[in-house]
């Protein structure tokens, strides 16, 4: 193993390490000690790779946002059609919440940090990029309700995700995450979809995901 490989095998491992820490303590909770001890190295190993907690919590909101991408590049790659592939992006997000601790250290940053800005809202800003740009493919499709405002359906999504982020978290509902987002689903869909379109969409989303 080069030393580029293991400096950059370090850099991973602190990375996953500091999202598990995140994920369970918060961000304030979590303390550059607990991350260099939780990834097995020490303070200066720390400051070779990161400057700041700060720092550190941008590497998490990157590696998120780098799962958002490929989502996003496999739902719409599918051909179900853009307002189905959008249905099964949000649902491979809550996949992600019980899967992916970069996902949920991500999510829940932004919900304690993100009166700061950036890096604490990245995940949150691509999401909605994604979401807008695959609202605006379903318009001109024909696939959403005449007069449906994206701007409003673009919030509804994201405040689908951030709900079911906060039902995983809080563990105030039993069962699983995608359960709960299919119900929601199955509520909007017929409010923001075509009348033809309707019968073809599958508020289930997809049976697994690679």
């Amino acid at each position: 193993m080069t030393k580029q490989t293991r400096s950059e095998n370090t850099r991973l491992h602190l990375v996953r390490s500091a999202a598990e820490l995140f994920d369970r303590n918060g961000f304030s909770g979590a303390t550059l000690e607990d991350v260099s001890r939780a990834a097995g190295v020490t303070k200066g190993a720390f400051y070779f790779h990161f400057s700041s907690k700060d720092e550190l919590a941008g590497a998490i909101q990157a590696e998120a946002c780098a799962l958002l991408r490929g989502a996003v590049y496999r739902a719409l790659g599918d051909g179900t059609g853009v307002l189905q592939s959008l249905v099964d992006l949000t649902h491979e997000i809550a996949h992600w919440l019980e899967n992916e601790a970069v996902v949920r250290a991500s999510m829940r940053t932004a919900r304690e940090c993100g009166h700061r800005g950036a890096p604490f809202l990245d995940f949150y800003v691509d999401l909605l990029s994604a979401v807008e740009t695959m609202l605006f493919s379903a318009e001109q499709a024909g696939e959403l309700a005449d007069s449906v405002p994206i701007e409003q359906v673009s919030t509804l999504v994201l405040t689908l995700c951030a709900g079911v982020e906060m039902l995983w978290w809080s563990g105030i509902r039993q069962g699983s995450v995608r359960d709960s987002l299919r119900d929601m689903w199955t509520l909007a869909l017929p409010g923001i979809s075509a009348r033809t379109n309707t019968d073809k969409l599958d508020p289930c989303g997809p049976e697994s995901f690679d």
